[in-house]
């Protein structure tokens, strides 16, 4: 592999030359140094002048690459001609990088850095991560051991941020890097995902550090790591990059998916939104280079049964406690239906139950889960959770219900008699596998006719 590094030999670029010998020092890789010469800026001229160009910038590349041959680095000097985001990416694809480098484009406003474009089509492109460089300093001391490289990384439960966060312990190859893994998260969408009421912020965020922890625990590397959630303000790009500005990080670490077609023009990338906003270095992971993890075999410890009290429908809940692990889980779920809000023109027709009719109605409820509680569930040390819910429809609360107490699976029987059982056989079953992002067992009961 090879540390690939673009310079248009501007003052900015100076910075990505420094910081790519770093990388190149520490990963003992190769270092490719290249200048495009850049054929749109050219468009008005004619004849030899390109090739001119070309000769001077390879005269400029070798005397860069003089001092870093000099330092035992290994260094190949390149100048093509063409598009250089295009001509890059292709030198990345062919060298198979591990990483491009390059300065930062634009200029210092008062409140955030302006990249150029070039950045977001290389992002686009490059088959490799794409650093982006304002300063080499903070790459340079962290790669001779002299502090600890102060990295944010944005991550959430998905493929861009598993890119993002599996790329640090590569990043920490060059040196320690103390590490805030930020999600940031809308507070109506994770509330209506969880199940939750309003005014529920400090379960909802209990959730999501138990959901991010499990998924990010354990990062291998040198450095302090952090795990930290906070409600969105405004885009999350613009969340991400005013963290980063307010506490000073080195870089800031991102996944990202490669778009195409009408998703280019919209603006939900966070990674590229990043590298036109971010005050420190932005370093974008594409999901396909993301770097591997072990996946470790999946356990079972905590298991949803939802059951609506019926005979048939009980047999889930047998087993459910099968499948707990000594020490495990299980949480007993039934919801008591509710008609759906009316319509406020003939709302007076229909009756609603009384506070207290509800309240005599979940603990008889909770009486009756509590009592399908076998008993040698307590002999191999599992844990029984009773939990009663109102909805209106059984399938989102059952879903809800497994992303809040964090189900490893969902055991249900398949067939019941009345009320949410009558449903489970077909409709509810139906939902949840298009909705639930939990495994699914289906039991079908043993005394269906």
């Amino acid at each position: 592999m090879a540390i690939v590094c673009g310079t248009d030999f501007s003052a900015g670029a100076a910075h990505a030359v420094r910081a790519a010998a770093a990388f190149a020092r520490a990963f003992g890789e190769r270092l490719v140094l290249v200048h495009v010469v850049d054929l749109g800026a050219l468009a008005w001229a004619a004849g030899q002048l390109p090739e001119q160009f070309a000769r001077a910038a390879s005269e400029r590349l070798a005397e860069l690459a003089e001092p870093l041959v000099r330092d035992g680095l290994e260094v190949e000097t390149r100048t093509l001609i063409g598009t250089p985001d295009e001509q890059l990416a292709d030198t990345a694809r062919e060298v198979a990088a591990r990483v491009v480098i390059t300065g930062v484009l634009g200029h210092r406003s008062a409140e955030r850095w302006r990249v150029g474009s070039l950045a977001t089509r290389l992002a686009r492109l490059a088959p490799a991560p794409v650093l982006l460089v304002g300063d080499a300093a903070p790459f340079e001391q962290c790669a001779r051991g002299e502090r600890a490289l102060r990295v944010l990384v944005a991550v959430s439960a998905s493929a861009s941020g598993d890119a993002a966060a599996g790329w640090l312990a590569t990043l920490r190859r060059l040196g320690p890097c103390d590490a805030l893994l930020l999600h940031v998260y809308e507070s109506a969408r994770e509330r209506q995902r969880l199940g939750l009421p309003r005014g529920a912020d400090a379960q909802v965020e209990a959730a999501l550090r138990g959901e991010l922890e499990e998924r990010f625990g354990g990062l291998a590397g040198p450095g302090e790591t952090e795990l930290r959630v906070a409600p969105i303000t405004g885009w999350v790009a613009d969340s991400l990059g005013l963290v980063a500005e307010r506490e000073r990080f080195d870089v800031v670490l991102v996944g990202g998916r490669r778009r195409g077609g009408l998703a280019r023009i919209r603006q939900d990338s966070v990674s590229e939104g990043l590298l036109r906003l971010a005050p420190a270095a932005v370093l974008r992971v594409p999901i396909a280079a993301a770097e591997p993890r072990a996946a470790a075999l999946p356990t079972l410890a905590t298991v949803l049964a939802p059951s609506d009290l019926s005979e048939l429908s009980n047999e889930g809940v047998r087993y459910a406690y099968a499948l707990a692990p000594p020490g495990g889980t299980v949480v007993l779920l039934h919801v008591i239906e509710t008609a759906p809000v009316p319509n406020p023109l003939y709302a007076h027709y229909g009756r609603r139950a009384a506070p207290e009719e509800r309240v005599a109605r979940a603990r008889a409820a909770e009486a009756a889960l509590r009592a399908l509680v076998p008993a040698e569930a307590e002999a191999r040390g599992v844990e029984t959770r009773i939990e009663v819910v109102e909805g209106s429809a059984p399938a989102e609360a059952i879903r809800a219900a497994a992303e809040r107490e964090r189900a490893d699976v969902v055991c249900l029987a398949t067939h019941g008699r009345s009320g949410l059982s009558r449903l489970l056989g077909g409709s509810v079953v139906q939902a949840l596998a298009g909705s639930c992002p939990k495994p699914l067992l289906l039991v079908r009961s043993q005394r269906e006719d």
